[in-house]
């Protein structure tokens, strides 16, 4: 079974482009419809139907799932071959030129082409037919599309499918999203070019590269490759040249190889461990004595790899280990809106919150997102568009097509992604049901549902790209932990030991002046299952649960919005610091979920849809800082109150100032200061007060330590042991200097004591004292 029938030409190549932009015209009508009325027909009467915009996506919904389009355009002037190119349509594309069935392509994110040089008259009629199937049982769909199919963070979530009243509608993007193309070729094209460089020993590397040519003529083509290898970003080498003949049988596909030596080889390196070095491959592919074809692909020298030990993962680069800091991302539900601009912006926004890492959670951006990363040096980890349970109780021949559907679009993904050097790793599938943790998901996890696929796709990966890492899944080994929101406390983060965490976090509402709630219901009060809400996202069970409340709970909405953001602020900060502090000991990396929202709603992310960024955006670049101090409060006899961790009174307390180091031009002798003291009181009994004032020291320590480096776990720096006997609030803060300059700082509140049990004493009659010295008595720092 073959999903698609027609030319995969994944580098851009043409010697001319002409893009078709105007003219468009479109209807709402099915393929069979469409087929029967005529729609593809040249001579059909098309000016009923309403102007169209191309590229734009469209919402399919259920009854409405295809879109017919007509354009005319002339017969290009030039002698060489015509291609139609169409670089994106999202989900199934059938196209007729002249009334003339071309063929179809199934996969939203791919370009795909046909050869129309035999076809062309003076005046030309392009018909495409686009289908997006709406499938209402998710757990049985069989369509690849990741997110936009099934997903908590699609407008209309998957959780709230049916529950909702009739205006709000379940939709799937549908349509041209991308441009489509004219384009003058030769007999003679690349399928795809493969750059497959590695670093020998000395200075030199050893650059491979790999291309699938096509003879799309009957004869037979002779002809050569002129190749040129420059630096693209950088200065201070020299191109290299050669030639390769090259000979085709009539419509013969030829694979071919070509070596070359790179003196002096300058690494592609993350931001944050060096300069993003790119070259620049340039291919002329000469054919019956003239120019076919022109390719210019970028590609990095870079080796990456991914250690999965029983006690950790961890990625190296170039063989540098990297603990990653990153988040999950998706920049919007209607890729079409996903211009350069937010791309550019969304990236600086991941390194503006020294992130390393992003990873493109189960679908596939636009390729501008790569080009970028490549250039900004950002890593990402690429998902399959597959996410949850397909076919679930399907008959066999869903299961084959969901089988061939897979297949064909990683080998997809492998051909469009294989020279950016940004790519670090694939996944298969997200979260499929027979991972570990899915166990309540009953028959599907019992049955291991798509297992034999994914695994299937995971070697296929390998095989294709063996320069990456391919899992068969994420949220297997890799640890999705969602304590403080779906199930436990945010404490419970504490005791986890993941060997790498891809996903964590919880949900907050838009800043007050965000121009998001143009989209919401920004009036107060507002019921507690707001249905427009649980639209754009809110899960109202687990806002109870996390302990943020009910709206009913607050005086206001911007009350409600602050208290979201202060606790999504506080859970992303305590569980970054706590995986950080197992740096390549346990954990190898940190994702956080996630970066941007996709549309105005109310998710995880810790920037709305209008780029706005939350509170939980500021703790989360502190908490990544790539130098960091942290403090490691006991845990014996600890409770828990609000966001903040309570001390017993008058116990000793042995606590530990934790330093991590991601920074590779930060090393050697380093000093050390800190101190502890009672920012607020209760109001306590008289005689407590007095024997505080008595009591009362300033706690202070410093010392000379060596920083750990770069490559090396967390290490303890100070273990301050202290007995605390008056209530209150406390806080603990240190800093870290070198040659007299503040490289890190570390501020921890917490609180001691007993709960306030007297009537009408709440947390906010805490009394400041900013200078009270600290009631408590030093034992001894370690």
């Amino acid at each position: 079974m073959a999903l698609n029938d027609c030319l995969s030409l994944f580098p851009v190549q043409a010697l001319n482009r002409q893009q078709l932009t105007a003219g468009w015209r479109m209807a709402i009508a099915t393929l069979g419809e469409g087929e029967d009325r005529g729609f593809a027909r040249s001579d059909f009467d098309d000016d009923a139907w309403g102007p169209a915009e191309v590229p734009r996506l469209h919402g399919a919904t259920a009854g409405n799932e295809s879109v017919w389009y007509r354009v005319r355009f002339p017969r290009p002037k030039h002698r060489q071959r015509t291609l139609v190119r169409f670089e994106g349509a999202f989900l199934v594309a059938n196209v007729w030129l002249n009334g003339r069935l071309l063929g179809s392509h199934y996969g939203y994110f791919a370009p795909f082409s046909f050869d129309v040089s035999s076809f062309l008259l003076d005046e030309n009629v392009l018909a495409v037919c686009v289908e997006a199937p709406v499938e209402l049982d998710l757990p049985s769909k069989r369509h690849v599309m990741g997110v936009f199919n099934d997903w908590d963070c699609k407008p209309y979530p998957n959780q709230e499918l049916g529950k909702l009243p009739e205006q709000f509608v379940w939709h799937v993007p549908m349509g041209l999203w991308r441009p489509v193309m004219l384009e003058q070729v030769g007999h003679v094209v690349a399928e795809w070019i493969h750059c497959v460089p590695r670093v020998e020993i000395g200075d030199m590397a050893r650059l491979e590269l790999r291309m699938r040519l096509r003879n799309l003529d009957g004869r037979i083509m002779t002809g050569e490759l002129g190749i040129r290898v420059s630096p693209d970003n950088f200065t201070g080498a020299a191109a290299l040249e050669m030639k390769r003949a090259i000979r085709l049988n009539g419509h013969e596909v030829q694979d071919i190889t070509v070596e070359l030596a790179l003196p002096h080889p300058q690494l592609w390196w993350p931001w944050a461990h060096g300069e993003p070095a790119l070259y620049l491959a340039e291919v002329q592919v000469m054919a019956d004595d003239r120019s076919s074809a022109s390719i210019r692909q970028t590609f990095g020298i870079r080796d990456i790899s991914l250690k999965t030990r029983a006690e950790g993962w961890i990625f190296a680069v170039n063989g540098r280990d990297i603990f990653m800091r990153g988040a999950n991302y998706c920049s919007e539900f209607f890729l079409d809106a996903a211009t350069d601009e937010i791309l550019s912006q969304d990236l600086t926004l991941a390194r503006e919150a020294n992130m390393d890492m992003l990873r493109v959670h189960a679908h596939i951006e636009p390729g501008s997102l790569y080009e970028a990363a490549d250039r900004r040096g950002l890593l990402l980890w690429q998902d399959l568009p597959l996410i949850f349970s397909y076919v679930h109780r399907a008959d066999a021949r869903s299961g084959a097509f969901f089988r061939e559907a897979v297949l064909a679009q990683l080998e997809e993904v492998v051909h469009m992604l294989y020279n950016h050097p940004s790519v670090a790793c694939y996944a298969a599938h997200n979260e499929p049901p027979w991972c570990a943790g899915f166990a309540w998901l009953g028959e599907r996890h019992v049955e291991q549902l798509n297992r034999d696929v994914d695994e299937e796709a995971a070697a296929r990966l390998r095989q294709l790209d063996p320069s990456r890492p391919a899992l068969s899944a994420s949220g297997d080994r890799d640890r999705h932990l969602y304590h403080g929101w779906y199930y436990g406390q945010w404490q419970d983060l504490a005791i986890q030991n993941p060997v790498f965490v891809s996903e964590v976090g919880a949900q907050s509402l838009p800043n007050p002046n965000s121009p998001v709630w143009r989209h919401l219901n920004r009036s107060w009060p507002i019921a507690e299952d707001d249905q427009g809400w649980r639209y754009a996202g809110y899960q109202p069970r687990e806002w109870i649960r996390s302990g943020i409340g009910p709206p009913s709970k607050h005086p206001s909405r911007e009350a409600y919005i602050r208290a979201s953001q202060d606790y999504q602020a506080h859970l992303l900060r305590f569980a970054i610091e706590r995986f950080r502090r197992q740096k390549f000991a346990i954990c190898g990396g940190v994702l956080v979920f996630q970066l941007v929202d996709g549309f105005p709603g109310i998710t995880w992310a810790i920037v709305d849809h209008a780029r706005r960024p939350k509170r939980a955006y500021r703790a989360v670049a502190e908490a990544f800082a790539p130098l960091l101090l942290v403090a490691d409060l006991p845990q014996e006899h600890t409770a828990v109150d609000g966001l903040l961790m309570r001390l017993p009174r008058a116990r000793p307390q042995h606590m530990r100032i934790v330093c991590i180091n991601d920074d590779p031009g930060l090393r050697g002798h380093a000093r050390l200061q800190w101190r502890i003291v009672r920012e607020h009181a209760r109001q306590i009994p008289w005689w407590r007060r007095l024997r505080g004032y008595f009591a009362r020291h300033r706690f202070r320590g410093e010392e000379s330590i060596e920083l750990p480096g770069f490559d090396e776990p967390a290490a303890v720096l100070a273990e301050p042991v202290v007995r605390l006997h008056a209530d209150g609030l406390y806080r603990l803060s240190a800093e870290l200097e070198i040659s007299g300059q503040v490289v890190a700082r570390l501020e921890q509140r917490f609180l001691v004591g007993d709960p306030a049990r007297e009537p009408g004493v709440s947390e906010a009659e805490l009394e400041p004292e900013p200078d009270l010295a600290q009631e408590a008595q030093l034992a001894a720092p370690r």
